[in-house]
């Protein structure tokens, strides 16, 4: 089968916005506002699940397991501009809420102004069902998943790169995400089962998995390409599948209708 080769590549030069925003501070609004440092947590004891939601972070946003011997179901580490809510409810079913806001609309030149300086890093507890949410960042975001159980992922993006790295779990991973501007790559580790929603929006999209994962794409591009390796068989119109899927024990179900960019779908080499 052949390949489509061209590419639409989109990139987002942070430090030039900084550059433009501070100035605009200086005029507008005078003395830039002050970076806050704050650390947040919340124990996992009694806990038998949680919803996590996590909205409108400016700067470097990681999520990630924690150590399996934390005491705790959600820490946060924070540097940022603003100010911002943490809502804990629940017992067993634990609901947590980090939600940005940058006040004024003043202040948002200044924190596009120091994206680069920005960070919400977060740990979440290791063997805890969850379902995760991410919206509206502006920065890049980087999620780690591949030591937690995380049963169901949507992330919204908002500005700038993506990188999610799925969970291996028995029953399946459920991804929806919904493509904002900038780059977004999901990694399938070996073993990975489950669904990928994927509506994109603003630049490329590449899904890598591991070689010899049964593979069922279903795709439609918008201003774009669909970018494929090699071994895919092609079923009905928009539809390929690897080889044997109908019976391969991992199944991962891709369905993406494009925006403005490429979609690639490639193999990652298991040592």
């Amino acid at each position: 089968m052949s390949k489509e080769r061209r590419k639409v590549e989109w990139s987002l030069d942070l430090e030039n916005l900084r550059v433009r925003a501070g100035q605009f501070v200086t005029e507008q609004i005078g003395e830039p506002a002050m970076l806050k440092r704050a650390s947040l947590r919340e124990e996992l004891e009694g806990a038998r699940a949680a919803q996590i939601t996590i909205a409108n972070p400016v700067g470097r946003t990681t999520v990630r397991a924690l150590d399996a011997d934390s005491p705790n179901l959600f820490q946060a580490e924070l540097h940022t501009i603003g100010d911002y809510d943490f809502d804990v409810s629940g017992g067993g079913e634990r609901v947590i809420l980090l939600r940005f806001r940058g006040g004024d609309s003043a202040k948002l030149p200044a924190m596009i102004g120091k994206a680069q300086e920005l960070y919400c890093d977060i740990g979440l507890a290791r063997g805890l069902p969850m379902t995760l949410k991410l919206a509206g960042s502006l920065g890049k975001s980087a999620l780690d998943l591949s030591q937690l159980l995380v049963e169901c992922c949507r992330v919204e993006t908002g500005l700038g790169e993506v990188s999610l790295t799925a969970p291996l779990q028995d029953a399946g991973f459920a991804l929806d995400l919904i493509g904002g501007v900038g780059k977004t790559n999901v990694t399938l580790p070996a073993g990975a089962s489950g669904r990928l929603k994927i509506t994109g929006g603003v630049g490329g999209v590449c899904v890598s998995v591991a070689r010899g994962s049964a593979v069922d794409l279903r795709g439609k591009i918008g201003l774009g390409r669909i970018n494929l390796p090699d071994g895919l068989e092609g079923g009905a119109s928009d539809n390929w599948r690897t080889p044997g899927f109908a019976e391969a024990a991992d199944q991962i179900v891709i369905d993406y209708k494009g925006g403005i960019g490429s979609f690639s779908l490639e193999y990652i080499e298991v040592l």
